[in-house]
């Protein structure tokens, strides 16, 4: 067979309908395409035509119909059979001036319309055109009216289910957003919905005026007033604007989101990558002139302009932290309060940034919350140290063996301190940074005197023989404070084990099932429990024979321990608490004169 040429069948309306429901995020989207284009043609005639001309947008709405006019370039006849009759050609490929795509944009207005008429009269003289688009793909191309002025009008009529999107208000509310920033008025029946372009370029009135107008802004934006902002003027993109520093702490789901706009124009509210993931102290206004937006025009082109641009973003937020510590310290201490997530965040990143910033950044110690200089001054002078642990059981203990006049323990549970801690360690030779383990503890802790080895030997043997069947070590000390009985530390290995423990029954002789032999076949225990003779109670129970008291009071010390280390009872613990009171009120009902009948009967 002879090689034959063919070409595809392409239903121009469904391709219409797809691009026009799919690249763009609502109907809505069809106000900015308008702008968008508008403001294009402006440019163009400005850069292209020597006459000076006042730019302006507008919209006409009345009885479900919408009219948009530029007094932009206008079109030719060859513009509009190339991209108006040919969809996916663009004007502006390739010109960073000019950011719409014309024959693109347009369909948007499909999703309100099932016509667009579009009449136009081109800077270069040529004769005005009347272009009426139907959302089936078909066309027609006539002279338009010989007193249409330089510019293009575009007419819409609502289509079925699309009239809200064409209200006077809804329109207002879109143009005056998307035109926040445009130098030039937008009208919607003749009011101007968009304000006087961007406050931070405005230096006509001196400084002071400007920074007053930005702040203003700012108090608009956020609803509050801001607690300072930072200017924003980077090479890569050409982007300006400001960043404002947030009065409160954001939630995790609003953080980042930034209002961002290319040449003036909207491109999103809730931009997330032209900032540093850090940064989540400020709220950003920011408009690029070097930037490129996606095909959808909703978000930013992920390419090298945009990363440049982000990294000039980032030193210049640095910048003016190291400015304000000079400047202001009790405003950066205030700022900190609120941000100390993201201030711990970029000095975990820049050493420079922590060796300024680390005596201003609170930890959660034993002594309370304190900077790094206020913790260092608690301790010795002569042998620095930061005492410190990642792991909240044990952060506990410690924090119960801690005493005035030695060193706090330092809770470094939350993201980025152990980081931190250790960075700085390294920057400060001179300080010397523990991570505790309970080891470190527990060699703390005085061994005993061979007549307390003595004297205890009937407490040890009964404390290793009541808590082994509980997955527990009994060992006793001597250890400060003398007012702690007992100290619990649960073995990072066997904790999981611990929390997973099944509920069980407590069915007959609830003591001798919790005193019988677990088989545990040798292996470590879960829990060291270390009693602590120093304590008056321990030395009381010494001296008690080996009889059901002694072991009742062992427990209930033990579950004690437990219950100030927040550890979780499993169930047999929980079993051996329940079972220990009852047996503490029944003996002191008891003691009372009440037996078990006279106590119900007075009950009931």
């Amino acid at each position: 067979m002879a090689v034959m040429s063919h070409s595809f069948s392409v239903d121009l309306g469904g391709l219409i309908d797809l691009l026009s429901e799919h690249l763009y995020s609502g109907p809505e989207v069809y106000v900015r395409e308008l702008m968008q284009n508008g403001i294009d043609a402006i440019r163009a005639r400005q850069q292209g035509f020597g006459e000076a001309f006042s730019p302006a947008l507008g919209f006409e709405i009345s009885n479900e119909t919408l009219t948009f006019t530029d007094n932009g370039v206008g079109l030719t006849p060859d513009d509009i059979h190339t991209f108006l009759a040919t969809i996916g050609r663009s004007s502006k490929r390739g010109n960073i001036e000019l950011i719409g795509q014309f024959g693109i944009g347009l369909l948007a207005c499909f999703l309100v319309s099932e016509e667009i008429e579009l009449v136009s009269r081109s800077a270069s003289g040529t004769p005005p055109l009347r272009w009426l688009g139907r959302a089936d793909g078909s066309y027609t191309l006539e002279d338009g009216p010989a007193d249409t002025p330089i510019g293009t009008r575009v007419t819409l009529s609502a289509r079925e289910g699309r009239a809200e999107y064409l209200l006077p208000e809804r329109v207002s509310e879109w143009a005056g957003d998307f035109g926040g920033l445009l130098p030039f008025p937008v009208a919607v029946n003749g009011v101007a919905v968009n304000g006087k372009g961007a406050p931070w370029l405005d230096t006509s009135h001196g400084e002071e005026a400007r920074r007053a107008a930005v702040m203003a802004y700012g108090a608009e934006l956020l609803g509050v007033p801001p607690l300072d902002f930072v200017d924003i003027d980077t090479g890569a993109g050409q982007v300006r604007g400001v960043a404002f520093i947030l009065p409160w702490t954001p939630t995790l789901e609003r953080r980042g989101q930034h209002r961002v706009y290319v040449r003036h124009m909207l491109l999103s509210d809730r931009e997330e990558e032209l900032t540093p993931r850090w940064a989540f102290f400020i709220r950003a206004v920011l408009d690029g002139q070097g930037l490129r937006p996606n095909a959808a025009r909703d978000a930013l082109r992920d390419d090298g302009d945009l990363w440049a641009a982000r990294e000039e973003i980032a030193g210049q937020l640095r910048a003016y932290l190291v400015e304000l510590a000079a400047r202001d310290p009790a405003a950066l201490r205030r700022l900190i309060e609120l941000h100390f997530l993201s201030i711990k965040a970029l000095a975990a990143e820049d050493d420079a940034f922590l060796q300024l910033f680390m005596p201003w950044l609170p930890f959660e110690t034993s002594a309370g919350s304190l900077a790094l200089p206020e913790y260092l001054a608690l301790g010795s002078q002569e042998h620095p140290e930061i005492r410190f642990s990642g792991d909240l059981n044990l952060y506990r203990q410690a924090a119960q063996l801690a005493l005035p006049g030695q060193t706090p323990i330092v809770r470094a549970i939350y993201t980025y301190d152990s980081a931190l801690l250790s960075r700085y360690a390294a920057l400060n030779p001179g300080v010397r940074l523990t991570q505790l383990s309970p080891n470190d503890l527990v060699q703390e802790f005085s061994a005993l005197t061979p007549q307390e080895l003595t004297q205890t030997a009937t407490l040890r043997e009964v404390a290793r023989d009541t808590l082994l069947p509980l997955d527990a070590e009994a060992r006793v000390s001597r250890f400060d404070p003398a007012e702690l009985p007992a100290l619990a530390f649960a073995r990072p290995h066997r904790e999981l084990a611990r929390t997973r423990e099944k509920m069980g029954g407590a069915g007959g002789g609830l003591w001798a099932d919790l005193l019988g032999d677990l088989g545990a076949g040798g292996q470590e225990a879960a829990i060291e429990v270390h009693f602590n003779i120093a304590h008056p109670l321990i030395q009381q129970a010494a001296r008690l024979p080996d009889a059901p008291l002694l072991r009742r009071v062992l427990g209930m010390l033990y579950v004690q321990a437990l219950l100030l280390g927040q550890h979780p009872l499993t169930t047999r613990e929980l079993a051996l608490l329940n079972g220990g009171l009852a047996d503490l009120i029944g003996d002191a009902l008891a003691g009372a004169g009440l037996g078990e009948r006279e106590s119900v009967s007075r009950l009931n």
